[in-house]
């Protein structure tokens, strides 16, 4: 499996992608695999929230020497994109998904121990010593020195290399984890008929998995990662395990080298913690979102008003501007009145006279003739 680098940039991964909390795991299958030391690793289908496609999500723990081993035979095909959600590929924010092959990742911070260049290749290849193994059908144990077993515990607490692979069902890449899950056996799975986790919540639980303790592999190893991983989600959501393989999880060739160590209350607590931790990010990003929003809001608001405002101040302008220009054309037809009327009064008086001029020269006319008839009057 493929390096996820961070811690951070899972939980951003999960965070930034809100999708996945609409998509649900419906079962969670244990595999064993067949040969060597029988590395164990989970299985979840996932379905989209259209329930109309389906994601393999595979999730196992080794150290990184054997992990870079699983890298070389484990297939991975960047010609196929894929999600971590199930359901038709959608664009990813390249920030906020920082895969460096689509379908694989790991899952955590990888910090290895400060074993030495011999104590780095030891990994669960080879089982620990003072425990007891099976060659050809015969038990014997192992020789268990005294003066090796510190040097030992050293070499066999590395950081851990927690990794997932991902692929849509049907595509190409999802038909090389089916090929991965054919080679091993079913141990057992995981159903839930109360309430199914989310991806998001899945990713969460695996991510504080992760971090609960540092590879070992007489303690915290890939059986160890499976067993605290599904007590978790038995006891946070109901889950119904079905049994098929005879408990045989959890143990090398049916025989169980070491007690494992059961961390699954304590994956729970931290689940509870990491999650109203994200609930109280998203909450608290949310109410900002919606200060933000309501500030957006009331600065569209002002922003409108002020228009509003502008717009009845320039209707008042253009009224008075209305009404200034109504006044001056009153003004104007009542100076053309006016003038009209003078002229009128002009022309009136100028007829008067005329008629008055007219009359006189009449009773002047009448008198030069009366007196002409009393001057013939006169001489006759």
């Amino acid at each position: 499996m493929s390096p996820w680098t961070s811690d951070h940039g899972t939980r951003n991964c999960i965070r930034n992608n809100p999708v996945t909390s609409d998509c649900f795991v419906v079962e969670v299958v244990w595999y064993k695999e067949r040969n060597g030391v029988q590395h164990e690793f989970l299985r979840f289908n996932i379905i989209s929230p259209d329930k109309e496609h389906t994601s393999v999500l595979l999730a196992d723990r080794s150290g990184s020497a054997h992990n870079q081993n699983k890298d070389a035979t484990r297939a991975t095909d960047a010609s196929v994109p894929t999600n971590m959600v199930a359901g038709p590929a959608t664009p990813q924010d390249p920030i906020a998904s920082p895969l460096t092959q689509p379908e694989s990742a790991v899952i955590g911070s990888a910090s290895p121990d400060v074993a030495d260049s011999a104590s780095s290749s030891a990994d669960e290849s080879s089982p620990p010593t003072g425990t007891v193994t099976k060659t050809n059908g015969k038990t014997k144990q192992l020789d268990r020195r005294s003066s090796g077993i510190s040097s030992m515990s050293h070499s066999l607490c590395r950081g851990a290399r927690d990794g997932v692979s991902f692929a849509v069902q049907n595509s190409k890449a999802g038909g090389q984890l089916e090929t991965e899950c054919g080679k091993a056996r079913r141990v057992c799975t995981l159903t839930f008929p109360e309430r199914r986790p989310s991806a998001n919540e899945l990713g969460t639980l695996l991510c504080v998995t992760s971090e609960l303790e540092p590879y070992t592999i007489n303690g915290t190893q890939c059986y160890w990662f499976c067993g605290t991983v599904f007590e978790a989600l038995k006891s946070i959501f109901g889950g119904v395990e079905h049994d098929i393989a005879n408990n045989r999880k959890g143990t090398t060739h049916g025989v169980r080298l070491v007690p494992r160590k059961n961390s699954g209350v304590e994956a729970k607590n931290n689940y509870e913690i990491a999650r109203a931790a994200l609930a109280q990010e998203i909450e608290q990003k949310r109410r900002a979102e919606r200060q933000r929003e309501e500030e957006r809001q009331r600065e569209r608001e002002e922003h409108r008003a002020a228009q509003e405002r502008a717009r009845a101040a320039e209707e008042e302008r253009q009224k008075a501007e209305e009404r200034a220009r109504a006044a001056e054309e009153e003004r104007q037809r009542e100076r053309q009145a006016a003038e009209e009327a003078a002229k009128r009064e002009r022309e009136q008086r100028q007829a008067a006279e005329e008629r008055a001029r007219a009359a006189e020269e009449a009773n002047a006319k009448l008198l030069q003739e009366l007196e002409a008839l009393r001057a013939r009057a006169g001489t006759s």
